[in-house]
């Protein structure tokens, strides 16, 4: 009987529910799908208070990561998993109803409390059910999820919002929410982690901080800038000092948790801008179709189904070595669009980044998350999983930001600035793979391998 088989159907469903926490993909596919009709519903309001309907829902998950995580300790992971699944179908219900912009935009920033409580919570309860030699194989089926929601959201949301109106973008979600938070009781453990006073004044300073960068970051307000800095300072000398932090400092102790995040951070950044310029590159630039676009952006999703492969490599071999090849081709990849496409439209050279780049992205992806998550301690795991989501959240703004910056205003077509916003995103994917040379060698189960 091979490991495979010793692993029972209910570990599998329970990976496949966990993974349901990628409504978040579909979410926000959808609502960008939905985002013109949404303007032309409401003629009257600026884009910048609609642009809170996406700014207020990434600062509410951000900002209430980390106190999700101290929550799920306290009230078990599987019941903080399915409150956050049910609250955000109820956010999503209220946003497809809204009257007017206000109860929109507090509809979403609801749903954004909600998504943290299932997101801190949805991996660690899957992985846990795994022996250690096989969750990067568990991550690398997690990553086959996300790559399903990047292909199906947009053109299923296009054609729901096209047949109907923007507010289907809004219930496209809600089906895998019930179904999630049906499922959980059935095939999901219930765990929980250490019981400790949860620390008020650090739960404020933390989320002010990551409300002020988050700010400063996505709405280009650069007059806060200090403030998130101070705050960031403040948590840092609470975190050392009070006796029950709200993230403990031997967390970032363990090595590979740490240098593991870091990559992480720097694939995000990448990946976020990437995600950002390709689209306008190909409408501004090419004039290819919205359609069209979509079509060649599922190119690397496809390819980055390779993500269970890489998470049985590393099982047997090791993370840094993935991450590390994976790194680099997609930085690889990005740096071919920077050096060789033009104005001229050339299916070979678009192509060839595109193959570079999705094989790369697919190995690096989830992959990177199990790197960090598979050396910490399994009742820190919500915890660890807490941190490591909201330093993806706030990254995934930043190479947002920097993107729409190079780029300028909407009627840019300047091939140059795209090209810089390759090249800005090729070098963190090259950072990513550089920094893992201080990723130690996994030996600890190498007796364990078979």
């Amino acid at each position: 009987m091979t490991s495979d088989q010793l692993i029972g159907w209910r570990t599998w469903m329970g990976l496949a529910v966990s993974s349901m926490s990628f409504v978040l993909i579909l979410d926000g596919l959808a609502i960008a799908v939905a985002f013109g009709e949404i303007e032309e519903a409401f003629p009257t309001t600026a884009r910048t208070t609609l642009a809170w309907i996406t700014t207020g829902y990434t600062i509410s998950i951000a900002s209430l990561m980390l106190v999700a995580g101290q929550l799920a300790d306290r009230i078990g992971w599987r019941r903080t998993f399915i409150i956050g699944m049910s609250l955000f179908a109820v956010g999503g219900a209220v946003a497809a109803a809204a009257p007017n912009v206000e109860v929109l935009i507090t509809a979403r920033v609801f749903q954004g409390g909600a998504a943290a409580l299932f997101t801190v919570t949805a991996f660690p309860l899957a992985l846990l059910e795994f022996p250690p030699t096989k969750r990067g194989k568990a991550m690398g089926w997690i990553g086959v999820g996300g790559a399903t929601a990047g292909l199906i959201a947009p053109v299923l949301g296009a054609s729901l919002i096209t047949a109907t109106n923007w507010r289907s973008g809004f219930l496209l979600p809600i089906p895998l929410c019930i179904v999630a938070a049906v499922l959980a009781p059935h095939v999901l453990p219930e765990r929980t982690g250490e019981r400790r006073p949860i620390d008020t004044l650090g739960i404020l300073i933390a989320a002010g901080a990551v409300a002020t960068i988050t700010l400063s970051i996505l709405q280009r307000w650069l007059i806060l800038t200090p403030v998130p800095v101070i705050l960031a300072w403040l948590f840092i000398v609470r975190m050392r000092r009070h006796p029950h932090p709200l993230v403990r400092p031997d967390l970032f102790a363990d090595r590979r948790y740490r240098w593991a995040t870091i990559s992480q951070l720097a694939t995000q950044m990448a990946i976020f801008a990437w995600f950002f310029s390709m689209p306008l590159f190909l409408t501004n630039v090419w004039g290819w179709s919205t359609l069209a676009s979509g079509g060649a952006m599922a190119v690397p999703m496809l390819l980055s189904f390779n993500s269970v492969l890489a998470g049985n490599y590393a099982d047997r071999h090791g993370y840094r070595p993935v991450l590390t090849v994976g790194g680099l081709m997609t930085a690889a990849g990005l740096f071919w669009w920077a050096a060789t496409i033009g104005e001229n439209q050339s299916w070979p050279v678009l192509l060839i980044g595109m193959s570079l780049f999705g094989w790369g992205a697919g190995m690096v992806g989830v992959t990177g998350m199990g790197a960090a998550l598979n050396s910490a301690n399994d009742t820190m795991l919500a915890e660890a999983n807490a941190a490591l989501q909201t330093g993806r959240r706030l990254i995934q703004g930043l190479g947002a930001a920097v993107a729409l910056t190079i780029l300028g205003d909407r009627d840019v077509t300047s091939v140059t600035n795209f090209r810089w916003v390759w090249v800005i995103a090729g070098s963190g994917y090259a950072l990513s793979a550089i920094v893992l040379v201080f990723y130690p060698r996994e030996r600890r189960f190498a007796a364990l391998r078979d």
